[in-house]
């Protein structure tokens, strides 16, 4: 399949595009009920997130996203910079404005949960709740290191994978960009929520103390930043709170659905 000049591998999965200011952005859906948009991490893909789609499919219709760069979804130009959850995000909001009439909860995870922060601040009123897991204010060094250390210790079994989800010719370009576009935000000291004091939406973000992506004080200056927003703090756990306990994180955010009336 070629979309907007780029050729994609058609896979069952690879049915749902939607054309963004930035190219196509590629989409799973699975269950029913009210949406819920399911955003990845750095390197992963919406096929990657299928178990964890599958907790939140019997009172929702989940739609998994692949961000710009992953998987089936466009690899704009000048992606890989200090714009890059600039551009994520607006390429989100315009699938908001596509898919829906009205407001959505949003569940990012790591960088899915920055290019939620960011698609807030273009579309609004298309957000009715964020879920945030391992999110950060400003790249900092200890995001770089992190960032290091995970692709020097990735296992050839798991480059496989990777190779299966983005393609064998992408995969090593795709970890590569990643990486040095951390390097760059982290060099520039960008703000990468940059709006944080205008979102209205009720908010629930996870942080995790011996997360070596997130300092305890980026995920901190993204609470203090959101009014009324609530943090679940786990003083033991790493990156990415929804993989530790799936049971106790789906029912932590089905009670913050129901509060917010967003179920």
């Amino acid at each position: 399949m070629v979309i907007d000049g780029e050729s994609y591998d058609v896979r069952r999965e690879a049915l749902n595009f939607v054309p963004t200011r930035h190219g196509p952005l590629h989409y799973l859906e699975v269950g029913a009920g009210v949406p819920l948009v399911l955003l990845h991490g750095n390197t992963y893909s919406a096929a990657t997130q299928e178990r964890l789609a599958a907790r939140f499919a019997d009172e929702h219709r989940v739609i998994s996203v692949d961000l710009l760069g992953h998987g089936h979804s466009a690899r704009p130009e000048g992606l890989f910079s200090t714009r890059y959850f600039a551009m994520q995000g607006e390429a989100l909001a315009d699938l908001l404005s596509a898919l829906f009439e009205v407001p959505v909860p949003l569940f990012g995870m790591s960088a899915g949960g920055i290019t939620a922060l960011n698609a807030v601040c273009q579309r609004p009123d298309r957000v009715a709740a964020l879920v945030l897991d391992g999110v950060f204010r400003e790249v900092t060094t200890a995001t770089v290191e992190a960032h290091h250390h995970s692709t020097a210790s990735m296992s050839p079994s798991w480059h496989r994978y990777m190779a299966t989800q983005h393609g064998a010719d992408w995969w090593p370009t795709l970890n590569a960009s990643v990486e040095r576009a951390i390097e760059l935000m982290a060099a520039a000291r960008t703000v990468v929520a940059p709006c944080l004091e205008t979102v209205t939406a009720p908010t629930l973000i996870f942080q995790g103390g011996k997360d070596p992506f997130v300092p305890d004080a980026q995920a901190r200056a993204v609470a203090a930043g959101i009014r009324g927003s609530r943090m679940v703090y786990e003083p033991e756990a790493g990156h990415l709170i929804a993989w530790r306990n799936p049971d106790a994180f789906r029912e932590r955010v089905r009670r913050f659905f129901s509060e917010h009336g967003v179920l």
